[in-house]
């Protein structure tokens, strides 16, 4: 059998409605327990619709079969998926994860302290092997250097990056392309314009609202901290 039709097992899991609705949570399965990074993590109104947009992501340009399975109720995945909605949304909401158990308060706090770069590797790291090599210098970037206290602009990514502007179309594109939603926080980019980021937002693949909502909680009601409105002038 060709390496490129060897089936490839994918298992996910999916949380119970939270204020951004549904998220769906999905690694590959491989030989090597230890070596399970998150491949997938999405948000939306309608469960079915995940899965779907799950299946039809996977199988884009690529003639590797896929299989999907449901995690198992006893499996880490729920855990995880457990410290994901308690670091990004849990604060604002009691919800819980479907068929799993919240973890300790302590471990909780615990992550909640971490940069996003720990928190990212304490819950398996991100497999992020889909995007050019243009695409992951921007998504490692984002996962170290963009803090939930702040803004970026895609003209200063591009600087920061780059040494110029130049870049400010393709990383818009990056960010567009990006499929772990939350873990790799491509909602804190936003372009140059007035002061309050809601006037600063575009598209965003998950939806502008859920990208406002996200950028309302982690900047404090709704306002820029001062090295966002820097970004913003």
């Amino acid at each position: 059998m060709p390496k490129n039709n060897i089936v490839s097992t994918v298992e996910y899991a999916v949380s119970e409605c939270t204020p951004l609705d549904y998220l769906l949570i999905a690694r590959e399965l491989s030989r090597s327990p230890s070596k399970k990074p998150i491949k997938y993590l999405a948000m939306g109104s309608n469960i079915s619709k995940l899965k779907l947009e799950m299946r039809n992501t996977f199988g884009h340009r690529t003639r590797r079969p896929w299989t999907f399975t449901p995690a198992p109720k006893t499996s880490d995945l729920y855990d995880i998926l457990a410290q994901i909605i308690q670091r990004y949304v849990s604060p604002r909401s009691s919800s819980l994860i479907e068929n799993g158990e919240e973890k300790d308060k302590f471990a909780r706090n615990a992550a909640e302290s971490m940069s996003d770069a720990e928190f990212v590797e304490s819950v398996g790291g991100v497999d992020l092997s889909h995007g050019t090599e243009f695409q992951r210098k921007v998504w490692l970037h984002l996962i170290s250097e963009c803090p939930g206290t702040e803004c970026r602009s895609y003209q200063d990514l591009s600087m920061k990056l780059f040494g110029d502007i130049g870049h400010s179309r393709a990383i818009g594109n990056a960010c567009a392309s990006n499929r772990i939603a939350l873990l790799v926080p491509c909602h804190r980019v936003v372009r140059r314009g007035p002061t309050t980021h809601k006037n600063d937002t575009i598209g965003y693949r998950w939806e502008r609202w859920r990208k406002e909502k996200l950028l309302d909680w982690e900047l404090g009601g709704g306002l820029m901290t001062l090295a966002a409105r820097r970004l913003a002038v």
